[in-house]
């Protein structure tokens, strides 16, 4: 299949050309090759200035936390750097902040890292002062927002006319040509986090920095159709979200998750940590102390000759005249960092990975033999116990976990590199980089007692037999999973699942390559592309879900305090992480299967017996295959091998999971609080799950293919009779 060379071909152009207002002339591209390495340290996330062990933030009748989606520079390049002309003044950035307009070029853009406690709700202000494209500097909002995707779309309200006007291989006329002019719009969204649908930023609950010119454009609009804000305030350009923080303990994050655009803002820095504790269930010794948590955000990046970022916006179907299918930069930055050092001694050390990428995964090695990393966090929490993963940590995009690294053999001295080895798109991609892509970060190992980076004691690894960590609550195994118990179907009070989904991933190829990415086969909206087949675009398996009088189409209606599970085939080339909101869920198993097998019967089910492109899935939803829902043909008569189980750092909660191809994966999804024990009474939220009538998502979490319709809605139904602690108020 078609490997996306073209996309690597469209990330090396040399020249960009940067036409709209507020632009420079031309921005030409800095090889990574040419940008020293490990000059500078790792910049060690912080709260307001003070270590995160101090930044527990709980809801109390003062105001709400405030931090602001702000425009800033920041010290991205090494100290060393000499751009083309001038002196370097910082790497233009958006961030999260706190307080006042940073003043003078800062040391990150990555942040802040929140640490909160369970129990106690945190209300955080989330305010929107990214002003617009004319006063922005980031040349890439001026030239890569592509408004033949569905998008946000601030000007011309929900109607996305350029969406529904482009024609497969015609290029977009009008506005639809130009990539937008305008107030910048975003909304955070809290990654793993375990909160009702209005607080869960979702990609149209954006907001503007300000109100729209309705005397230029009458149908703007300062809000998405699903806008939340616990004041009910109702232009303003801010969103107050009070989070309930009744999970279990997790590394948690926020990024941006704007409909259409969030591999802009993310690329432009909005991402931040969350770690949640849970003071009732805290792991042994120093695991659960933030001041020896090391975050290491791990991004790649482009930049130009003056140290400005660089995203390319040169589309490889005219029907897209600036969206590229992966992002993929030949720069690696950690904590906003372009290839930083760490001094440390020959100890533990506790570390907090979060794959903030567009597009690129990595699996973390250790070039040194006498060094040893362990995991003990997933997505959802701690593991019962550490998992040795000296030998490679495989994260793609979304995913977290938690590790220590073990340098008690190295020697002093000694500089121990932390690399990667992934392809991309992954697993037959193209290779890393020698010498660059395959750099994440430099340790100098020094002697003991000489650095003041926090170390971990009282805690070891290594011990035979392996340390418990979840000593108090260990993890609640679903059924079907190693550990759990057997899988009870039957309509009987006994049952422990209650149904399985069986979905694709598709990819839909253009003239010049991927033109968008779907799951099963449906766009976003959940509007079928075969109006002859159904009149308007509307199935009458799906669900019509109205907000504010914006309508899409359900396929995905689980119920509060359920266990399904979801069977995802994979037809594409390449593995994508899927990701969940809402939920923590389990893998099952991943098994192989004959993909060109099962393609020629899939294909054969459409009208005409051949592939159409976003139709949704070819049978009908709710009765077309008899041992699952989802309208896909049985995959079992396909199914090769023998399944094989998680690996075994995946044996905990996870919300974002990769999914190869030419594989059925299978995780157990239930709709409820992780640690609820199989077959409780109470199996339901402390929250309505379907407070204001608003849906969750789930998608692939390369922002790149979520941009552009690999994400559907996720709507729980409410179980009667639940008994909520948490009570979100009336919406507005």
């Amino acid at each position: 299949m078609f490997k996306k060379t073209l996309l690597v071909m469209a990330l090396i152009l040399p020249v960009l050309l940067a036409y709209a207002p507020g632009a420079s002339a031309v921005q030409v591209q800095l090889p990574g090759s040419s940008i020293p390495q490990f000059v500078d340290p790792l910049p060690l996330l912080d709260i307001q200035g003070g270590p995160i062990a101090t930044a527990v933030f709980p809801d109390t009748t003062a105001a709400p936390l405030e931090i602001r989606m702000r425009e800033f520079k920041a010290n991205v390049m090494p100290s060393t750097f000499v751009p083309a002309w001038g002196s370097y003044n910082g790497t233009t950035v958006w961030g999260y902040r706190m307080g006042a307009a940073p003043a003078g070029v800062q040391g990150t853009y990555t942040g802040p890292v929140l640490v909160t406690q369970r129990g106690t709700p945190t209300r955080v202000k989330f305010i929107n002062n990214l002003g617009t494209t004319y006063s922005s500097q980031l040349p890439f909002w001026k030239t890569a927002v592509d408004q033949t995707l569905h998008w946000a779309d601030p000007l011309n309200g929900e109607a996305n006319q350029c969406k529904m006007d482009v024609q497969p291989g015609l290029p977009p006329m009008g506005d639809c040509a130009q990539s937008y002019i305008g107030l910048i719009p975003a909304v955070p969204h809290l990654h793993g986090g375990e909160v009702p649908p209005v607080l869960d930023g979702d990609p149209d609950q954006w907001f503007l920095s300000a109100a729209p010119n309705l005397a230029n454009y009458p149908s703007a609009k300062v809000h998405g159709h699903t806008y939340y804000s616990q004041d009910k305030t109702p232009s303003g350009n801010y969103s107050i979200f009070r989070y309930p923080n009744s999970q279990e303990a997790g590394p948690l994050w926020f990024h941006d998750h704007l409909l259409g655009g969030t591999r802009l803002n993310v690329y432009a820095g909005l991402a931040g940590g969350y770690l949640l504790q849970d003071p009732l269930n805290p792991p042994p010794a120093d695991l659960d102390n933030p001041a020896l948590i090391i975050p290491m955000v791990v991004q790649d990046r482009m930049f130009d000759t003056r140290g400005e970022l660089f995203f390319p916006s040169s589309g490889i179907n005219p029907e897209h005249p600036y969206w590229i299918p992966e992002f993929v930069g030949d720069t690696i930055c950690v904590n906003g960092k372009v290839w930083p050092y760490l001094d440390v001694e020959a100890k533990l050390y506790r570390v907090l990975f979060i794959n903030g990428s567009n597009a690129r995964p990595y699996n973390i090695t250790l070039d040194n033999a006498t060094a040893a990393m362990y995991q003990i966090e997933t997505d959802g929490g701690y593991l019962d116990a550490p998992v040795n993963v000296t030998s490679g940590l495989t994260l793609m995009t979304g995913e977290r976990a938690g590790v220590i690294i073990d340098f008690r053999g190295v020697a002093p001295g000694t500089n121990v590199l932390l690399k990667n080895d992934a392809n991309t798109p992954y697993p037959d991609g193209t290779p890393v980089a020698v010498g660059t892509e395959d750099r994440i970060i430099q340790f100098r190992v020094k002697e003991n007692g000489t650095t003041t980076t926090p170390t971990l004691v009282n805690f070891d690894p290594a011990d035979v037999p392996a340390p418990a960590i979840r000593t108090t609550n260990p993890i609640v195994r679903l059924p079907g999973t190693p550990a759990g118990p057997a899988v009870v179907k039957a309509n009987i009070p006994s049952r422990n699942v209650w149904r399985t989904r069986l979905l694709t991933l598709n990819e839909v190829m253009g003239a010049g390559g991927p033109l968008e990415v779907l799951v099963n086969n449906t766009g976003y909206m959940g509007l079928s592309s075969d109006t002859t087949t159904y009149p308007g675009g509307v199935r009458p398996d799906f669900t019509a879900h109205t907000v504010r009088g914006v309508t899409d189409y359900l396929s995905e209606i689980p119920a509060e305090g359920t266990t399904e599970i979801w069977e995802i085939v994979n037809l594409t080339a390449d593995a994508h992480p899927i990701h969940l909101h809402l939920v923590q869920f389990q893998l099952l198993s991943r098994q192989d299967f004959d993909v060109a097998g099962y393609d020629t019967l899939y294909q054969s089910l459409f009208p005409g017996g051949a592939f159409v492109p976003g139709f949704g899935p070819p049978l009908n939803y709710k009765a077309g295959n008899a041992n699952a829902l989802g309208g896909n043909p049985d995959v079992t008569p396909f199914l090769l091998n023998t399944p094989t189980g998680p690996d075994a750092n995946e044996l905990g909660w996870k919300d974002t999971v990769r999914m190869m191809p030419g594989q059925v994966t299978r995780i157990v999804v239930r709709f409820a609080p992780t640690d609820k024990a199989v077959g409780a009474p109470d199996m339901y939220y402390p929250f309505n799950p379907a407070a204001g009538g608003r849906a969750y998502v789930w998608h692939c979490h390369i922002v790149d293919h979520e941009d552009n319709e690999m994400m559907r809605h996720l709507f729980v139904n409410p179980k009667a009779g639940a008994i909520r602690s948490f009570v979100m108020g009336i919406d507005f």
